[in-house]
């Protein structure tokens, strides 16, 4: 089982969306983690301000990335309910993990 620490700060976004915004996110990285096996910790820092995120991560205590991954908030809102956004998301983060380990 993948170990996932998010750390994540809000500043615009109500408490109940920041909660489901986590839950997806966290969800969405165990998913990669399963399906690809390429790693067993991520430690993620995500910040939203003005509607703007970005999100960091360090995987199995590797970080080469250090610009963060930009991601919309109205992807992340869509990829709690929609297919298509979710795996887009997923898409991304993967896209982003591999730079993160150097891949």
């Amino acid at each position: 089982m993948t170990e996932v620490n998010l750390t994540a700060a809000f500043s615009t976004i109500p408490a109940g969306d920041a909660e489901a915004i986590k839950r997806v996110l966290v969800e969405t990285v165990e998913q990669i983690a399963r399906d690809d096996g390429t790693f067993q910790r991520a430690k993620l820092v995500f910040t939203e301000s003005d509607e703007r995120c970005g999100l960091t991560a360090e995987l199995d205590g590797v970080k080469r990335e250090g610009v963060p991954l930009s991601i919309e908030i109205e992807q992340l809102e869509d990829a709690q309910t929609g297919a298509g956004a979710r795996a887009q998301l997923k898409e991304a983060l993967r896209a982003y993990f591999r730079r993160v380990m150097g891949k």
